[in-house]
């Protein structure tokens, strides 16, 4: 049955593919397409001793992969690391870090394009961060007995529902995985109810915790922005529509007062040109980060990828966007590295496990409207040196959480499916 289902797929993605090239769409550049079709540069030649292959799906998944990359790139290599990325955001980010050997697109998972992909690569290992099932490219590595699994693995309850409907299609990539390694237990659960082995899992933490970068260079960040060395920074990091308005609601009676400067950085940077609509409309000068190192009078947007986390290395506090409206949260552990006092707003589902251990070890802010937020902020303006606590407390909670990169890299050791060998380059 499954080997119908399969075959199945294979035409219809086949016929897609096709069709694509035939009339293809105007957003899909010939330069994507090609590498969506596994084409790899002519001088591209493997390590003779074979890559550990590590994907991706998007931004996110990248960012959250970088320690794991760093760790082993230190262990066996840079160019014997290979990532692929599923959206050219992902792609991009991996470029910009430049932490791996090679950094490509996915292929479109036909054999046509993955099986020259694969034998011009030469993995000894694929490690797939998250969940991302591809049917036919897992089917392909386990007929060339290349071993697959999945790392910092989380998957949601709609997930498991539709795999379960196509079962037969998803079955052969699910019980030929190596192994599995869930961030937590519920993970664990939803695995196992895929049919997934107790003994193929074990649960080794979360990479977004493994946030062990060097500080970076305050003076370099703030020339380059326009920031005076002297003057605070409230950052509202990975802002939704409709939580900019909030922001400003809150921040409008205090412009007078606000000896600070004000830092927005939109989850998706596409959405500047909306913001600098929404801050005209309001009459608040702004500048961008584009715009080169002239100074900021009030507001500075951030418009370039892969620079939140130098503001947070150099902001005061930092609000983390996606929790006043309800988009579930983002990374709070982010400015947490850094040791940053933390507001959020009420919706973190995303992240309830992150809220519990901050929460008790009083190291959140939460707050749950305009109102509360312009408090907040009117507070630590009063009393700055309070809310150093927070972060001081924030970035104890992350160490104590700390660690699911070395973790999954020994549990492979152990299984014989990374080698015991290690070597810096």
């Amino acid at each position: 049955m499954s080997k119908i289902y399969l075959k199945s797929y294979q035409w219809l993605l086949r016929a897609l593919v096709e069709l694509l090239d035939l009339f293809p769409p105007r957003r899909i550049e010939k330069e994507e397409f090609a590498l969506r079709k596994g084409i790899l540069p002519e001088d591209y030649d493997a390590p003779a001793e074979g890559t550990f292959w590590i994907h991706g799906a998007s931004l996110g998944e990248v960012i959250t992969l970088r320690p794991f990359l760093r760790e082993m790139a230190q262990l066996y290599g840079k160019n014997r690391i290979i990532c692929t990325a599923t959206t050219l955001d992902g792609l991009r980010q991996l470029k910009v870090d430049a932490i791996c050997g090679f950094a490509t697109l996915l292929p479109i998972e036909l054999p046509a394009f993955t099986v020259p992909f694969i034998e011009k690569i030469r993995p000894k290992l694929m490690m797939i961060s998250e969940t991302e099932i591809w049917p036919l490219l897992l089917d392909t590595l386990a007929r060339k007995k290349i071993p697959y699994g999945i790392i910092n693995g989380r998957i949601n309850e709609k997930t498991v529902r539709l795999m379960r409907i196509a079962w037969p299609l998803f079955e052969p990539a699910i019980s030929n995985m190596a192994f599995v390694f869930p961030q937590e237990k519920q993970y664990q659960r939803r695995f196992r109810v895929l049919g997934v082995e107790t003994d193929k899992q074990n649960t080794l933490g979360c990479f977004k915790y493994d946030i062990a970068e060097n500080m970076p260079d305050e003076r370099k960040i703030r020339d380059k922005a326009g920031i005076a060395h002297d003057r605070p920074v409230l950052l509202f990091g990975s802002t939704h529509p409709g939580e900019e308005e909030l922001i400003l609601d809150a921040l409008e009676p205090l412009w007078d007062g606000l000896n600070a400067t004000v830092v927005i950085a939109p989850r998706h940077v596409k959405r500047i040109e909306e913001l600098e609509a929404l801050l005209k409309k309001r009459n608040l000068d702004y500048k961008k980060v584009s715009d080169g190192p002239k100074a900021v009078q009030r507001i500075l947007l951030v418009d370039t990828m892969g620079e939140l986390r130098n503001f947070y290395s150099i902001c005061a506090l930092a609000f983390v966007g996606g929790s006043l409206i309800k988009r579930g949260g983002h990374n709070l552990m982010e400015p947490a590295a850094y040791a940053k006092p933390v507001i959020t707003g009420p919706n973190t589902s995303n992240f309830r496990y992150e809220m519990m251990a901050l929460n008790r070890a009083r190291a959140v802010i939460t707050v749950n409207n305009s109102h509360e937020l312009r408090e907040t902020i009117s507070q630590w303006l009063n009393n700055p040196k309070e809310f150093v606590e927070f972060g001081l407390r924030a970035r104890k909670v992350l160490d104590s959480m700390s660690g699911a990169c070395h973790r999954t890299i020994v549990s492979l050791q152990k299984m014989n499916l990374l080698p015991p060998c290690q070597k810096s380059k």
